[in-house]
């Protein structure tokens, strides 16, 4: 930090913005020779669209190309806000040659953790001398104009990276306590951070908006490496302090100068140098060493440290080089021991990096010299033997030969008919792997060097693409996985609606299985209905990798007729993956482009919180994607209440749209809350009436004004999302409370699904009738979504009606009127192996009326498994106690057919059902579950069908009111 008078800007704009000056070349004493004789140099501002940088790619026309040999990076106009910062400015994409792969979200500026501390840039210019092309943003903090900010992006020829230069002025009267920093927003599940620090490497202490102090650090870099291709690696590398300070996080990073009191007439200089890099020589992949590797080479020529000391070896078993295959099979922890007894306490070792072997078992990695160390080989996500000791004086070392023991292999094939000599090139599949006796309590479980525990076996990073947690999937019927020697059941499965099938491997060391297996498809599905799941992500998410070949190939195995892609902030769609694979005109699956709306900014202030909140999540679909405007066309979310977004979004839907609220319960992640009815507090049990509430006056607001929409002009609720139960009854809870007050939204179940291995693409899934068509009716499809013309499931088919005379009635928003003598016709079918254990008849929120389902003993069968088809008069069900007498009157009516309701009860007074952790579904083999919780871990079989509103004596339908 630096004093000066206002208006002096010797030093840069330390002193102020006049609006000339230029922060100085950041990293002045870097230095990279010439790569090529006219070496590429280039700054451009897009025109009609970006360039095609992989699926992460934001680029839209208007913003600004850096470009040299090496990379690629765009950098947003003021005019185009983007995720956490209020207006352009930030790094938006930065991809490696050759590939051009971009695995970048955003990394922007703040001074502090709160909307007002972002920074506002209102002006750009661009800059070129003979050696540099560069863009420079003029601005202020979000909350104090006279707090000004200047960044110079600054891209020389032959450099793997960007210089970065920052200058902050305190034009105010007042101190104000502010760091300058970078906010890396990596958004959960993509680039996985690190920093070199005791305890710390991939992990870090948890973020906490209260305690920021907590999880406060200083380091020397930070890095990433990727989970999926396209593989790179990044890097920040502080120039002007030896030292950045910080917090670290998997979903957001903060690098930058120390936090200090700013008093009126200081200014900050911040400079960095952010590079991208990937391994030369070896077989592409996610280690994170390349990154390292560069990122200590900068560290030497701006800090003039001792250069860093080459350490390479080889990864062998049985003194044959191991396949790393992209790190699953092996890769490299490096750190220096801890002091005491235990020198691999994740807790107290000092991290330095991470290698992957290449295709010839090789690696390379670059360490800091006079130092001691220790590598921990890991394969599978556990450490795979003993850690190795060496030291590093300062000449490179070659550590041999480090062994560690042989992977098995699976090989199996999936075919859709017995006797089927192969497997058609177009057999879609997933298979699923489960060790046959689980690991102890105390066991750890895999993960990426304690990031993302959770999958058993791990056959590949949880967020990258198949293999991935213990899945795989295919698009030829076969699989040949490098998979942890032991015992294991093998699933093969093509989604609910197709038989299962399953074996029994034990395989060791070096050992083969081979597997043939066979999944037929079933009749499940009414005739002219077809399966849906309206809530998925892609690679276009910031919180998603996942490959955009992995990800159509999974909707394919799950046996999901439409998805409407719904990717965070961006309007995306799967058309390239389609044409690639040879199904853009095959009708096996129909993708509708749309977009979830995701506010990551807290700004709403709810009585009662110390501080502010986001306003949940929202689908809207169908939309057009136009790559010449930010996020495809989705306009920024960010300080809207969800009547503007869909205000906003009225004038962009592509026919009729549909808005969908979104988990409305869900849970707070970094004092963000992804539930909007969570985040306004409300209650079920409190009507929808002005005054009523705080929650109550917000969803009846029309916050753009009259004649807008109001808050809660969402056409459809999520009332499933994902495997969580205790979600499903809290999202089940709201619905019936609306129902009860009039207001009709449809009921939708949908996965969320960010992976292939920790969400399950289709589970659950929505059953749409009477819809199919060659090419599908988009507008016909969404108006049978919009009406309730649907069923919510993941896994049993129901088929309701209500039959008066010739009339027929299917579950929808508009009343119906019948007879005395209507009846109410259930119809209930399932694969054998998802159980059913009853059927539930609820009216007004009342279960009525229950019946038995049936336990099928071989999960493996090859029928339709008929639960039975019901007829019940429908006229006893509407009847209710009041004031001691029987009484008919207008109703709604769901049908609910699955696993038994687990016990409920209110234990927080929020009016939303509570489950004990002991009543929610385990995988044990004496469960009838058993072999479905391999397939959904956390879930159990339920679907539910969309309401029936019944208009007794013809008057008008009459809604019943809360309880």
């Amino acid at each position: 930090m630096v004093a000066l008078a206002p208006g002096c800007h010797r030093d840069g704009c330390v002193g102020g913005d006049d609006g000339t000056c230029a922060p100085p070349t950041a990293c002045a004493a870097l230095h990279y020779p010439t790569c090529a004789s006219e070496p590429r140099l280039n700054a451009t501002t897009l025109g009609e669209a970006g360039p095609l940088l992989g699926p992460k790619a934001r680029g839209a026309a208007g913003d600004i190309l850096l470009e040299n040999d090496l990379v690629r990076i765009v950098v947003d106009a003021p005019s185009h806000p983007a995720g956490l910062a209020p207006t352009g400015g930030s790094i938006i994409d930065f991809a490696l040659a050759p590939d051009w792969g971009d695995q970048i979200n955003q990394i922007y500026q703040a001074a502090g953790l709160l909307p007002r501390d972002a920074v506002h840039y209102e002006h750009v210019e661009q800059l070129q001398g003979e050696s540099y092309v560069a863009v420079v943003f003029r601005g202020h903090l979000e909350a104090d104009s006279r707090v000004t900010v200047v960044t110079r992006y600054e891209l020389r020829a032959c450099e793997p990276g960007v210089r970065v230069s920052t200058d902050l002025y305190n034009g105010g009267s007042d101190p104000n306590t502010l760091f300058l920093a970078d906010g890396f927003f990596w958004g959960d599940n993509g680039a996985a951070p690190f920093v070199p620090g005791i305890g710390l490497g991939f992990r870090a202490p948890p973020l906490r908006i209260r305690e920021v102090d907590k999880s406060w650090r200083e380091w020397p870099f930070v890095a990433a490496r990727t989970q999926a291709v396209p593989n790179v690696s990044y890097a920040v590398v502080p120039c002007n302090d030896s030292r950045a300070a910080g917090f670290n996080d998997p979903t957001l990073t903060a690098s930058g100068a120390p936090l200090a009191t700013t008093l009126p007439g200081d200014g900050i200089h911040y400079e960095r140098f952010i590079l991208a890099a990937q391994g030369p020589g070896m077989t592409p992949g996610p280690g994170l060493a390349p990154a390292v590797d560069e990122a200590l080479k900068v560290r030497a020529m701006v800090h003039g440290e001792p250069p860093p000391v080459t350490v390479s070896g080889r990864v062998v078993s049985g003194g044959v080089p191991v396949v790393a295959e992209a790190g699953r099979a092996a890769s490299l922890l490096f750190y220096e021991p801890a002091f005491g007894p235990d020198p691999d306490d994740p807790a107290r070792r000092t991290p330095w990096s991470e290698a992957v072997p290449g295709s010839d078992g090789r690696f390379s990695v670059m360490l800091p010299r006079d130092r001691s160390y220790r590598v921990q080989p890991w394969a599978f996500g556990l450490p795979a033997a003993a850690a190795t000791s060496f030291a590093v004086a300062r000449d490179d070392v070659d550590l041999g030969d480090i062994t560690v023991p042989a992977s098995a292999r699976l090989r199996a094939t999936v075919v859709t008919t017995p006797g089927q000599a192969g497997p058609d090139e177009k057999t879609f599949a997933e298979l699923v792997l489960v060790p046959v006796t689980p690991p102890s309590g105390d066991a750890p479980p895999p993960s990426l060097y304690g990031l993302f525990p959770g999958c058993d076996p791990m056959l590949g990073p949880p967020h990258g693409g198949s293999p991935a947690c213990n899945r795989a999937v295919t698009n030829g019927g076969g699989f040949d996985l490098r998979i942890p020697p032991g015992q294991y059941y093998v699933y093969a499965t093509r989604g609910p609606f197709a038989t299962l099938d399953r074996a029994e491997i034990t395989v060791a060391a070096g050992g083969t299985a081979s597997l043939s297996m066979v999944v037929q498809s079933l009749p499940l599905l009414p005739p002219g209905a077809l399966s849906g799941d309206f809530h998925v992500h892609g690679a276009a998410s910031f919180d998603s990798s996942i490959p955009d070949q992995t990800r159509v190939i999974s909707f394919l195995a799950a046996g999901v007729d439409v998805v409407v892609a719904t990717d965070h902030d961006v309007v995306t769609t799967y058309k390239d993956t389609l044409e690639m694979l040879g199904l853009a005109t095959t009708g096996r699956i129909t993708v509708i482009s749309g977009t979830e709306q995701t506010p990551n900014i807290p700004w709403f202030a709810v009585p009662g919180n110390d501080l502010p909140t986001t306003v949940g999540h929202f689908n809207f679909w169908p939309l057009d994607p136009d790559r010449s405007k930010p996020r495809n066309g989705a306009p920024w979310d960010e300080l809207r209440e969800p009547g503007q977004m869909m205000d906003e979004m009225d004038a962009l839907f592509a026919g009729v749209g549909v808005r969908q609220l979104n988990h409305p319960f869900s849970e707070t992640k970094l004092g963000r809350e992804q539930g909007f009815l969570r985040a306004i507090k409300y209650d079920p049990r409190t009507p929808i009436a002005s005054g009523a509430s705080f929650a109550a006056d917000v969803l009846l607001r029309e916050p753009g004004g009259a004649g807008h929409h109001q808050n809660l002009d969402w056409d459809v609720q999520e009332v499933m999302t994902g495997a969580s139960i205790p979600n499903w009854l809290r999202y089940r809870a709201l619905w019936f409370s609306l129902l009860s007050q009039g207001l009709f939204r449809a009921g939708t179940a949908n996965s969320d699904t960010h992976s292939l291995g920790l969400e399950r693409i289709g589970y659950p899934r929505n059953i749409v009738f009477d819809v199919q068509s060659d090419p599908l009716d988009v507008e016909r499809f969404d108006e049978a979504v919009r009406s309730g013309h649907m069923v919510g499931t993941n896994g049993p088919v129901l088929d309701v009606s209500i039959i008066d005379g010739a009339a027929s009635y299917r579950p929808g928003r508009d009343p119906i009127t019948v007879s005395e003598s209507a009846q109410l016709s259930i119809t209930v079918m399932a694969a054998p192996w998802i159980p059913i254990e009853e059927i539930r008849i609820i009216v007004n929120g009342t279960v009525k009326m229950t019946s038995p389902g049936a336990m099928v003993a071989d999960h493996f069968g090859t029928q339709v498994v008929k639960i039975g088809a019901f007829k019940f008069p429908l006229r006893p069900l509407l009847t209710s106690m009041k004031d001691g007498d029987s009484k008919v009157g207008d109703s709604w009516l769901i049908v609910e057919a699955g696993h038994k309701l687990p016990p409920l009860v209110d234990v927080d007074g929020d009016g939303l059902p509570d489950v004990a952790d002991t009543d929610l579904p385990r995988r044990v083999e004496t469960d009838a579950t058993f072999d479905y919780q391999a397939i959904v871990p956390g879930s159990f079989p339920v679907a539910f069908t969309n309401p029936f509103i019944i208009d007794v004596d013809g008057g008008g339908w009459q809604a019943p009111g809360l309880p």
